[in-house]
């Protein structure tokens, strides 16, 4: 008889433990960018696999069994990778507000528009946009020319 586990699922065993496993190792591998682990994975999904339609389970089987096997693995993984989304995120909108004031600095300090977007890798209109947003001109007026790149590409 097969046992239930804490969430109330059935726990899978033999053949369909291996596929769930082998399905988690995989998506593991992927996540982390580990093209030969990733490999090595999907080689031992497909042993395993073929392990478990040769013992007699069905294909549905086997697909529900690679399925909890990835869910488990996201579900171990999900913390940490969101955690990492948001520290990233934080950095990203510091160094952005960093860019910007370094333009704010230049522009104050009378450096043509053009060399500092060509500096900065943009258009001259989004050095105005930048600026104008620091100086709060409201987006759209007449310091900010139609058609300027968005503040987010920068």
């Amino acid at each position: 008889m097969a046992s239930v586990d804490e969430a109330g699922d059935v726990a899978l065993e033999g053949e369909l433990a291996a596929v769930a496993a082998a399905a988690g190792d995989r998506l593991r591998a992927e996540t982390d960018q580990d093209a030969d682990a990733a490999r090595a994975a999907a080689d031992e999904l497909v042993r395993s696999a073929s392990a478990a339609m040769a013992a007699g389970h069905s294909l549905t089987a086997i697909a529900h069994a690679e399925a909890r096997g990835k869910e488990t693995v996201r579900q171990a993984l999900r913390e940490d990778a969101l955690k990492l989304v948001e520290r990233s995120g934080e950095r990203a909108r510091e160094m952005r507000s960093e860019h910007h004031q370094a333009i704010a600095r230049a522009t104050r300090l009378g450096l043509p528009m053009r060399e500092i977007a060509q500096a900065a890798g943009v258009t001259h209109g989004t050095i105005r946009a930048i600026n104008n947003r620091l100086a709060g001109v409201p987006s759209g007026s007449d310091g900010e020319a139609a058609g300027d790149e968005s503040l987010d590409e920068v």
